[in-house]
């Protein structure tokens, strides 16, 4: 006989420990967004400099740089992302949400919140980078 671990939340009700609800899952997912759209604005200039210090070399790595001019696209799709994961991982719980019980067990938002954080870093970097590679590349 398997058992599966469940709790009882202050309406009675059992559920899952594993279980999470739909908001966290939309919330994670937009976090996720926001991280692959950081990954897609260093596509152009950043990612072929730190695949080059790992030995990949090629003409891949040089079709990467034809990516720059998407870079105002990617820029806007992953602030909308980042934006929105920040809006979700900063917004309180409204106390409707939990008269159920449902958050007696919430999400882990500080680790959201450090992983749009370092996306925003990543976004930040990236579009300031094309601006001071003259500036690195005179020493």
């Amino acid at each position: 006989m398997i058992r599966t671990m469940t709790e009882t939340t202050s309406a009675g009700r059992q559920t899952a420990m594993g279980e999470t609800p739909a908001a966290d899952k939309k919330t994670w997912a937009t976090t996720g967004l926001g991280v692959l759209g950081a990954l897609a604005m260093t596509s152009c200039c950043i990612l072929p400099l730190v695949l080059v210090s790992f030995g990949v070399t090629g003409v891949f790595i040089a079709q990467l740089g034809a990516f720059y001019q998407y870079k105002w696209i990617t820029f806007a799709l992953s602030a909308a992302f980042i934006g929105y994961g920040f809006y979700k991982a900063y917004s309180p719980i409204p106390a409707e949400a939990c008269a159920d019980g449902t958050c007696a067990r919430p999400m882990n938002r500080t680790l959201m919140r450090s992983i749009l954080w370092v996306a925003t870093a990543i976004v930040a970097v990236a579009m300031i980078f094309p601006y001071l590679t003259p500036y690195l590349l005179s020493y």
